[in-house]
């Protein structure tokens, strides 16, 4: 089948209510609409009961009156929200989904605590066939920065299972599940796709020792709990006397990622393991580990024996015939209903997921390995690709060359623009989008922001938007902006795969490069004939724009984050998630240094005098080096990870933006702390205005915020 088509449903607080945004096959609209979440909540208990008792009565015994209370708050949630134009919306999305054969999927981007609490799993209409998540897969899309694409597995798929049942709480029939896990993967298990191994023994001490070997996907058989103290969910564990060992989901989701390969799905069999507190939108179990992994199936309520198995049974026979997560929790729901019909069991199953891509394996044949290559091994081949197309003298030539063949907006510049003087930027710019990524154009009158499906260029005095450009795909995250030295272009980096340039004039597109995973990072050279950008496959590239060819590839262990050109155009330096920058040589393709962080390196920059580099980790550290000998001059230290680094044009200012929150400004001779604000959440991206008077921050809080900075002594 083809790709599922998404009505996405967007929910925010608003003047009055609840702001409800729709993206959709057919459209785009939003309304504003009431929904008494606090009554709602109040009667999470009674839904809980009777869905628990519906799975161990008869209908005939008790009529329909267990289900009264599911129905009435489920069609609450959908008259609240499927209003009017969108529920028109929602009509044409079903019927151009079943004219093109393809799948609709239900959304839910959930952005206040207290709706995220309630079970919009129970969405019901009776003139539009009851449940909606016996039609549609339902994903509870959880915001983080980070989305992912499909993992092609080499087989086997690694399925690491866990029980751990403390003395002290009701028994399961874990054995039941361990053979209905084993006899739906049997036929995989025999080609030789799928592995499943069995955590031996119930502690976390088990389970540490277990992740060392790796996994896909971890299944826990067990028991949680919603800690209202906390405000967390948690797992029990046993400890070594049997006795009851508790792990809330920030220290489970800290456990699981010491496994490499890291699990791609988390399977919680677990009651409560989807309950969340409605003033803390990432309190479930499920919604933390979302930090960890990409997709998270988990429990809104207590769940029965019985479900348990026959969920994670179905559950599996989907994933095994290569369905994507989504569809496999809602034939799981099916397989549910099937078995008990007057059962509401199949409302409990929740999944939390951050990848718009709901296939996170593919399971289809196996594939042979590529042969492992160094560094010079991968460049000499790449050079002998370009040579044999057309000789490259030199990656950074001189200023002066020939202008990119492919670029048709204004000629490149060899050196850049001098800024325009006396512009006063706007103090902040509401973008209405957690902005991702920021360049302040050369000139300093403009400035670009990417966001999820847009890259907007804005008057930073008016604080109007002169262009934009929306990008395909509902979760298509435009993670890197930067203009070319003279200001003409723009570049961009994106989640669909794709470098982008574009007319800054104009808005117009003038050249693609396509990757094999996403676009994190662009830099131009400084004579704007070369672009670099960092892929989370790994890889660092530059390229010609002359002829649009890849004339260097660089490869880290781990996705690369960040990307600059030296000054001089004769180095490269990028930042990876394996917790290291390097500096390479862009004309033999070596390595020259490397800075070494305890976490993701996110953010690196070169100083404009080309003296000093820095690095930003999520380690809490900005690191700066010398460039003559590469020795460590000093280092800085936030109170939480860093996000983004640069020096201002003067080379005399650092600054650096922390997901706290945090700005700090810190001399560039001797890291002494100059200024800082405050944003709301988290900052993801920063930028010297070319004058050294402003500075540009932006992140989670959606307003780009230009700063006046004060004047610096010798």
């Amino acid at each position: 089948m083809a790709a599922d088509f998404d009505f996405v449903l967007e929910m925010s607080e608003a003047p009055g209510g609840y702001r409800i945004e729709v993206s959709s096959p057919c459209g785009e609209d939003h309304t504003v609409t009431n929904i008494d979440a606090d009554e709602l909540l109040q009667r999470l208990p009674s839904l809980q009961a009777a869905v628990l008792g519906s799975a161990v009565r008869s209908r005939a015994a008790v009529g329909t009156e267990m289900e009264v209370p599911v129905r009435q708050v489920g069609g609450i949630l959908f008259d609240a929200v499927f209003q009017g134009s969108i529920r028109a919306l929602y009509l044409s999305s079903r019927q151009k989904a079943r004219e093109h054969d393809r799948r609709l999927r239900m959304v839910l981007r959930v952005r206040c605590p207290e709706l995220a609490a309630l079970p919009w799993e129970l969405l019901h209409d009776p003139k539009l066939g009851g449940y909606l998540c016996l039609h549609h897969p339902i994903i509870r899309y959880v915001d983080i920065l980070e989305p992912v694409s499909p993992l092609r597995v080499q087989p086997p798929l690694r399925i690491l299972g866990m029980v751990s049942l403390p003395g002290s709480l009701g028994a399961l029939d874990a054995e039941a599940e361990q053979e209905s896990l084993s006899t739906a993967l049997k036929p995989l298990i025999d080609e030789g796709m799928v592995q499943l191994d069995w955590v031996r023994g119930q502690t976390k001490q088990h389970l540490f020792a277990a992740l060392f070997h790796g996994c896909h996907i971890f299944h826990f058989v067990g028991h949680g709990r919603f800690d209202e103290a906390r405000r967390q969910g948690m797992i029990v564990f046993a400890d070594e006397q049997g006795r009851e060992d508790p792990l809330h989901a920030e220290a489970l989701g800290s456990l699981i990622s010491i496994a490499e390969p890291a699990p791609r799905l988390v399977v919680l069999n677990s009651c409560e393991t989807g309950t969340s507190h409605a003033q803390d939108l990432f309190s479930s179990t499920a919604a933390e580990l979302e930090y960890t992994v990409p997709a998270v199936v988990a429990m809104q309520f207590a769940v029965t024996d019985k479900a348990a198995v026959l969920f994670s049974r179905a559950f599996y026979q989907a994933l095994a015939a290569n369905r994507p997560v989504d569809e496999a929790v809602r034939t799981a729901r099916i397989a549910l209903r099937a078995d008990k019909d007057d059962s509401l069991e199949y409302f409990t199953p929740v999944l939390y997921q951050r990848s718009g891509d709901a296939q996170l394996f593919d399971l289809t044949s196996p594939r042979r390995p590529t042969p492992p290559q160094d560094v010079v091994e991968e460049i000499n081949e790449i050079q002998r690709e370009a040579d044999h197309g057309k000789a490259i003298d030199e990656p950074a030539p001189a200023p002066g060359g020939p202008e990119p063949a492919r670029q048709t907006g204004p000629p490149s510049a060899t050196t850049s623009p001098s800024p325009s003087p006396g512009i006063t930027p706007r103090p902040e710019i509401d973008t209405g989008r957690w902005v991702v990524s920021l360049s302040v154009h050369p000139q300093g009158r403009l400035l670009a922001t990417g966001a999820r499906k847009r890259v907007r260029v804005w008057d930073v005095i008016t604080g109007q938007a002169t262009w934009e450009h929306p990008f395909g795909g509902w979760s298509t995250m435009v993670n890197a902006v930067a203009f070319s030295p003279d200001g003409g272009r723009l570049a961009t980096g994106s989640t669909d795969n794709l470098a982008r340039i574009w007319e800054t004039t104009t808005g117009t597109m003038v050249a693609e490069l396509a990757h094999n995973h996403f676009v994190d990072a662009v830099d131009f050279d400084t004579s704007g004939k070369y672009l670099a950008t960092g892929s989370a496959d790994a890889t660092a590239s530059v390229w010609d724009l002359n002829t649009g060819n890849r004339i260097r590839h660089l490869r880290h262990a781990r996705a690369i984050k960040d990307v600059k050109f030296s000054p001089d155009g004769r180095l490269l330096l990028t930042a990876s998630e394996d917790g290291k920058a390097y500096v390479w040589d862009i004309a033999t393709g070596l390595q020259k240094a490397q800075i070494t962080h305890r976490n993701f390196v996110l953010g690196v920059a070169f100083s404009p005098d080309g003296k000093k580099i820095a690095t930003c980790s999520e380690d809490h550290f900005a690191r700066v080096t010398e460039t003559e000998t590469w020795t460590p001059l000093f280092h800085v230290e936030h109170s939480s990870g860093l996000r983004a680094v640069g020096f201002s044009s003067d080379s005399s200012l650092i600054a650096t933006g922390s997901e706290d929150g945090a700005v700090c400004v810190w001399r560039a001779d001797t890291g002494q702390s100059v200024f800082s604000l405050r944003h709301a959440r988290s900052v993801n991206t920063l930028a010297f205005y070319p004058d050294c008077r402003f500075l540009a921050s932006a992140g989670e809080d959606k307003v780009v915020r230009s700063t006046r900075l004060p004047e610096v002594g010798g």
